[in-house]
């Protein structure tokens, strides 16, 4: 009782604020301030000291009218306990425990990292959450200094979430008539108009600033929505008109701008047209000399392969499919494990319009936007990064989602937050040596390259060459320092018709393992060990040979440049970028195979110089509208004589591929035709399945049929290096690698060609 009295009395005392904030000399509380955090009511976590009787236990958990919650076996000793007292009041008492206790503690009330804007609609915006741009905000806004472009419909610098982000030039004084800062350009305040050729590029469409919305509406300002980017600066470079198209001209002349200015990130959510060499070029020196990143949207088509230009290769390019709220694929994304990149939100996104409205959009020029607000972010902590160390954080960071699975290079969906983790600069290696498309039998290829380790400390021993011959499996050799940041390893050269590959790696001890090219085994170099012959090659430019047979009402073959459309299954585009292809049809409506047969066949092939050669196509099919869709098929033939055709494949009625989508098909010539002097083709669409109440669309293109081609004997065997000359470099070559690539047969051999071209 004596006992209970003095608890009693205690409490009340506690109860006091002079006592509660004033923690007792030695405690056993960690944390000074702990009451001063959000924390469980009447509840604490405990932990006994070893070897404590239970019967003390539970005399001490008695003084605070305690129970065990819960016991955790990780650490000794530790349990949660709920108590009748306030906890600061039962801190009072256990505090002076030490005795008995190691520490005695609050039971914290934790949350995710999260910031949540106050931003009306920030509700509505389910893209941020799923780019885990909300978890980023903790550590970065983004930076107000930090310039986007947006190559678009222009841009309302006047909305009242874009006007404190918009980009004003600072080397202009507006209105003079008088290009102030010599970029090129008069009076470009807040960009330039390409399409109207004058320095105002407002918005006339509301498409450029619906993106701009999403890449920097102010954050956090009780306004509308709010961007990836609560701050950074938003310039116009408008190119399209307000009816939405523009030209590849205008586009070139929006890049260049972004080059003149030294605007680090552009959004392009627009696309279509032919491939341009022009427009490449242009986006490739923007990278290569000012660090650009052009984000670009894979496109609307719903169908397998990028526009362009997100179809573009070019190593400062991100392209960007849409996904929808459930993380899966957007019905409209075009989609491609090579040519698109990752996805992000693009159904429904809600974001600016011009006049200070808002309103929702989709497409992948809406899932387009989250990315380069990503970029901007990445790369205004990045500084003086290049275009593809910025590429590939956030392409190796993405979240890896099951729906997009082989579907994009990546698998994933944007993660602004781990892209932001991942900002360290750790080592960078940088290949010298040109990589060869093919190389002759049995030559080794000399690899050179640099290595800066920037911010980090390479790992002795670490920097390796790795190469594999065909599939087989990787090996690793050292490379050979020269002292002032050179590296260089051998390839071995292996025999004809092999496939080689190589990538370079290290270790930075804080970095870890770095690669280039930065995907390693799955994104190595490769090149072919002897020469490709062209036995044929047609991509759709002329009729050449090719006949048409049709019995149906309409729609037959024939060859031209898509009508675009594609709103029936017909393809927007040809395969390979030439401009036309063959078609069942090129009219952007309600064209397309009916009641019968129509049949493309090529003119006589000769492959007498490729028996064992390779013949490939593009075939496009979709079988997928009308009132018995699925129903229907495109037959692909083969013959040798011109009588006897054999079946090579039966497109549909109930695969995939019925749902449209151009798909590249290889076959072997030597197991199709063997012995074959020539060959003829036949593609053959027909409407006659299920009453022919389906729509039936079907295209061609790209008609290849190569070989390769070897001379197993080096012009000079003492080549080591393959530049046809045996000099000091491959005896070098030889001594360098002497007890591992080479011996000392190689050594003599080098020596008694030495001085000899090949």
């Amino acid at each position: 009782m004596n006992g209970l009295l003095c608890l009693l009395a205690g409490g009340l005392i506690a109860s006091t604020s002079t006592f509660v904030t004033a923690q007792p000399s030695g405690s056993i509380i960690p944390d000074d301030n702990a009451l001063s955090h959000e924390h469980v009511p009447n509840a604490l976590f405990l932990r006994f000291k070893a070897d404590l009787p239970e019967l003390a236990r539970e005399d001490l958990l008695g003084q605070v009218g305690g129970t065990i919650r819960q016991s955790f076996w990780l650490v000794p000793g530790l349990v949660s306990i709920d108590t009748r007292l306030p906890v600061a009041d039962a801190l009072a008492v256990l505090a002076q425990r030490d005795d008995m206790l190691q520490y005695v503690e609050p039971i914290y009330i934790v949350h995710a990292f999260e910031t949540t804007p106050n931003d009306p609609s920030y509700g509505q915006l389910y893209g941020m959450p799923q780019i885990r741009a909300n978890l980023a905000w903790d550590d970065h806004t983004g930076d107000q200094d930090f310039v986007i472009c947006v190559i678009d419909t222009g841009v309302d610098y006047n909305h009242q979430d874009l006007a404190s982000n918009a980009w004003t030039n600072p080397g202009e004084i507006a209105g003079n008539g008088q290009d102030d800062d010599g970029n090129g350009y008069i009076d470009d305040v807040y960009g330039w108009d390409f399409y109207n050729n004058d320095s105002d590029p407002y918005d006339d469409n509301s498409h450029g600033t619906h993106c701009s919305g999403t890449i920097g509406g102010q954050g956090n300002n009780n306004i509308g929505v709010a961007g990836v980017n609560w701050n950074c600066s938003i310039a116009g470079a408008k190119f399209l008109s307000g009816g939405g198209s523009g030209s590849t001209e205008g586009a070139i002349g929006a890049v260049q701008y972004c080059a003149a200015n030294q605007f680090k990130v552009s959004n392009n959510s627009w696309g279509g047209g032919g491939f341009s060499q022009a427009l490449y070029d242009g986006i490739q020196s923007a990278g290569d000399q000012f660090g650009h990143v052009f984000v670009a949207a894979a496109g609307n088509g719903g169908s397998y392969g990028a526009s362009y230009p997100a179809a573009y290769d070019c190593s400062n390019i991100i392209s960007v499919a849409a996904s929808d709220s459930n993380e899966n694929m957007a019905s409209f994304t075009q989609y491609h494990p090579v040519e698109v990149d990752l996805a992000a939100p693009g159904v429904d996104v809600l974001s600016s319009v011009p006049g200070n409205g808002y309103d929702y959009f989709s497409g992948t020029s809406m899932a387009t936007p989250h990315v380069a607000g990503g970029v901007a972010m990445v790369y205004s902590l990045m500084g003086e990064a290049s275009a593809e160390e910025i590429v590939d954080i956030i392409l190796s960071t993405t979240r890896p989602v099951g729906a997009w699975s082989g579907q994009t290079a990546t698998g994933g969906i944007l993660n602004v937050d781990a892209a932001l983790d991942a900002t360290f600069l750790g080592p960078k290696l940088e290949l010298i040596t040109s990589v060869p498309s093919e190389i002759d039998p049995n030559t080794p290829l000399n690899v050179m390259a640099t290595l800066d380790p920037r911010e980090d400390v390479i790992v002795p021993n670490s920097v390796h060459l790795n190469y594999r011959n065909n599939d087989g499996g990787w090996s690793a050799v050292d490379m050979s320092p020269d002292g002032v940041g050179g590296w260089s390893g051998i390839v071995p050269g292996y025999n004809c018709d092999d496939t080689s590959g190589f990538y370079l790696s290290c270790q930075g001890q804080t970095a870890g393992m770095v690669t280039l090219p930065s995907g390693g085994q799955n994104s190595a170099w490769d090149y072919t060990v002897g020469h490709d012959i062209v036995a044929y090659d047609d991509n759709g430019q002329s009729n050449g040979n090719w006949t048409v047979q049709t019995d149906a009402i309409d729609g037959g073959w024939d060859r031209g440049i898509p009508a675009g459309g594609g709103d029936r299954g017909d393809p927007p585009t040809d395969y390979d970028g030439s401009g036309a292809c063959w078609l069942t049809d090129n009219v952007d409506g309600d064209s397309d195979v009916d009641e019968g047969s129509t049949a493309l066949t090529s003119g006589v092939i000769s492959v007498s110089d490729v028996p064992s050669g390779t013949l490939s196509y593009a075939r496009w099919f979709s079988n997928s509208y009308g009132d018995s869709p699925h129903t229907d098929s495109l037959d692909v033939q083969i013959s040798v004589n011109g009588g006897n055709w054999s079946l090579l494949e039966t497109v549909g009625p109930n695969g995939s591929d019925v749902d449209g989508g151009w798909v590249n098909v290889a076959w072997n010539l030597s197991d199709i035709a063997p012995g074959a002097q020539t060959i003829q083709l036949r593609f053959t669409a027909s409407d006659i399945g299920a009453s022919t109440q389906s729509v039936v669309e079907a295209g061609v293109d790209a008609i290849l049929i190569t070989a390769r081609e070897c001379d197993d004997t080096p012009l000079c065997p003492g080549d080591l290096n393959g530049d046809m000359v045996v000099d000091i470099t491959d005896v070098l070559l030889a001594i360098d690698g002497f007890g591992t690539t080479y011996e000392i047969e190689d050594l003599l051999v080098v020596l008694a060609w030495y001085d000899t071209s090949c």
